[in-house]
């Protein structure tokens, strides 16, 4: 004893604490490294915990204990534990010997199921934990330790269904304890008295949470969107349909499309918008109603249109949704499963006609009706048997899949259809087209004798004209002629200057009659030639200055008659009256902004003594320039005359280039 008392004496020594400390200077440095030391030393501890967590991966719990309480009551203190293995879909036919239980049992009656967890966790809990259950119906309240962590609805007295989806829940660390854990996950469902649990799944949010999205996606997310799919096609072929009411096919597939986009609301509804017994009575009798349309338009699109067949599917459909209706007859979430059994018969009708006409034509519209219809019923006969539990209720309900695969199918062979039937449009059309061909050859050939009876007309039409002229102008002269003659005074000079002016008219009335296909300047050509031996023997020089103009599509013989006789006018009263020694005749053509010729001009001006164009305010010029301006203005255009005393007299005729005025 002494030799311990005296070993313990010297420990305690200050001797002792002086070696201890004695490769540390004595200087602040001393608080500095302890700080690092304890950093680091914090650092180690919590690595060595987060390793400890065993929960990187996932456990499974497939078992678990059950038991049964009323609706007020938690089973903290209740004895009676029975171990089930999970999956289970059968507590309520164990509890009240029916799977539906005894309905409807309310909010306040309905009994709940609790499902006990056990699970281990290694040191202190120092992160959040996650539990994940593929399917749970239908509601849930999840109880860790005792405490209550989380619920699946939000107001206990409102209709919230959870049938279809997936439990997820965060645990905080605060709720967890060193190692036993108990999870209490109590069930009840007051509205539709259906029971599910499947396995549980523990671990960090993390390693769970793709599962769970996963999950959520195929049971909530696919049946969202097929719903906004179908909607938007049905309203697409209701529209076709009421543009054209005689599309049958486009409102059978409407109302298919709306029916069934109406079916996937209670795939992802957790809060009916109407009464719940009439939501889960419209969403039953919407399959039927669904198949009878789908029936319908398999019928119809190939042209087997029986009356009777479809007034007694409707009939059947009509006497269905009565029976079931609230109020009237039966539950329609009770008698949803024997529907849906009963509508086996006319779905295999279905599905064997279609496969017969696909086998037998083998072209892509048939192929596509028999294989969306199929991916359908085989997802429906899938999911039966989910609700008759014949295999696991974890797995995830593909209707929703097969509806829109379907509907996409039929969508896809009707444009199909329409495209093959475009196609015949088009056969139909390379036949008309070479029928009116041959039509159009023979109008052709109608029309080319019709053309020449029209020449022969304007022929006759040109010979009275002809004569017309030749009476009012060369007969006129003639009577001239004849009367210069008759006076012994100026009978050699003037007979023979009224033959040649006479024979000039003649000729220039003759030069009209010729094709001219719109060349103006090759017509003033010939007037030139015709007038220049007149201009010679009266001493006017004439200066030509006629450039290139384009083609006037309008002038043709009667119309060159008319420009001519200006011209001869205009140069006849240079001749007459004028008292020039030289005149000029030029053109141009006046083009707008663009460059492209609207108008021409032929100028005739000379030197000559000119004329008062008004006197005490009335217009001169007599006859020949009122008739100048008629013909002018019977061509569409206009004559402006200039005329100064002792300066000259400047005429100019505009002519359009396109337009004419009638004639």
């Amino acid at each position: 004893a002494s030799t311990k008392s005296s070993r313990f004496a010297r420990a305690a020594r200050p001797s002792s604490r002086r070696n201890v400390w004695a490769c540390f200077p004595n200087s602040p440095l001393h608080g500095a490294l302890l700080l690092l030391a304890l950093g680091f030393l914090a650092v180690a501890l919590q690595v060595g915990a987060v390793s400890q967590d065993p929960f990187d991966a996932p456990i499974q719990l497939d078992t678990a204990d059950w038991v049964v309480t009323p609706q007020d009551q938690t089973p903290l203190l209740t004895s009676g534990w029975n171990p089930v293995r999970l999956p289970d879909a059968d507590a309520t036919l164990r509890h009240e010997g029916s799977r539906l239980g005894e309905r409807p049992h309310g909010t306040s009656a309905a009994p709940v199921h609790w499902y006990r967890f056990r699970f281990q966790v290694r040191g202190l809990p120092s992160r959040s934990l996650a539990l994940y259950s593929p399917r749970i119906a239908d509601r849930a309240r999840i109880y860790v330790n005792g405490s209550m962590v989380d619920r699946s609805y939000v107001q206990p007295d409102r209709v919230e269904h959870a049938w279809n989806r997936p439990l997820w829940s965060v645990i905080p660390p605060i709720a967890l304890q060193p190692g036993a854990n108990e999870v209490l996950v109590g069930l009840d469902a007051p509205f539709t008295g259906s029971l599910a649990m499947s396995r549980l799944m523990v671990g960090t949010p993390e390693a769970l949470r793709d599962r769970y999205d996963g999950s959520f996606f195929l049971r909530v997310g696919t049946p969202q969107a097929g719903a906004w799919m179908l909607g938007g096609l049905a309203l697409f072929s209701l529209g076709v349909w009421a543009v054209r009411p005689a599309e049958t096919l486009h409102l059978l597939l409407g109302l298919g499309a709306a029916v069934f986009s109406f079916r996937l609301l209670h795939y992802f509804l957790t809060v009916p918008p109407i009464s719940p017994e009439v939501f889960w009575w419209l969403t039953t009798i919407s399959l039927p109603w669904a198949m009878v349309f789908l029936f319908l338009f398999a019928f119809h699109y190939y042209g087997m249109q029986r009356r009777w067949l479809t007034r007694l599917l409707v009939a059947v459909a009509v006497v269905t949704s009565l029976l079931v209706m609230p109020g009237i007859g039966y539950s329609a979430y009770e008698a949803a499963p024997w529907i849906f059994l009963g509508l086996i018969p006319l779905a295999s009708f279905t599905a064997a006609l279609l496969l017969q006409r696909a086998w037998r034509d083998r072209e892509a519209p048939p192929v596509l009706l028999a294989f969306g219809y199929l991916a359908t019923v085989v997802a429906g006969a899938h999911d039966l048997l989910i609700m008759a539990h014949l295999i696991s209720i974890e797995r995830p309900y593909i209707m929703p899949i097969g509806a829109v695969l379907m509907f996409l199918s039929f969508t896809l062979a009707l444009g199909a259809r329409y495209v093959q039937s475009l196609r015949e449009f088009e056969a139909m059309n390379e036949t008309l087209e070479a029928r009116v061909q041959e039509r159009q050859q023979a109008l052709e050939e109608s029309f080319q004798r019709l053309e020449v009876m029209g020449r022969e007309q304007v022929l006759a039409d040109e010979r009275q004209r002809l004569m017309r002229e030749i009476h009012d102008g060369i007969g006129a002269d003639l009577v001239a002629t004849l009367a210069a003659v008759e006076s012994a005074e100026s009978r050699d000079s003037a007979a023979s200057k009224a033959l040649r002016r006479s024979i000039a008219d003649l000729k220039l009335t003759v030069d009209s009659l010729e094709p001219v296909d719109g060349d103006l300047p090759s017509l003033l050509g010939n007037l030139r030639y015709r007038l220049t031996p007149q201009l010679r023997e009266a001493g006017i020089a004439m200066e030509w200055e006629v450039s290139e103009l384009p083609p006037l599509d309008w002038l043709h013989a009667p119309q060159a008659l008319h420009v001519l006789r200006i011209v001869q006018e205009a140069l006849s009263n240079v001749i007459q009256h004028a008292g020039a020694d030289c005149v000029w005749l030029s053109t141009r053509a006046h083009c707008d902004d663009a460059g492209e010729p609207q108008s021409v001009e032929i100028r005739v001006a000379d030197n000559g003594s000119g004329f008062a164009l008004r006197v005490n305010g009335e217009v001169c010029g007599g006859k020949g320039l009122d008739n100048m301006r008629y013909r002018a203005e019977a061509l569409g255009g206009r004559l402006r005359v200039q005329s100064r005393l002792g300066i000259g007299t400047d005429i100019c005729i505009e002519l359009p280039v396109h337009t004419l005025a009638a004639t």
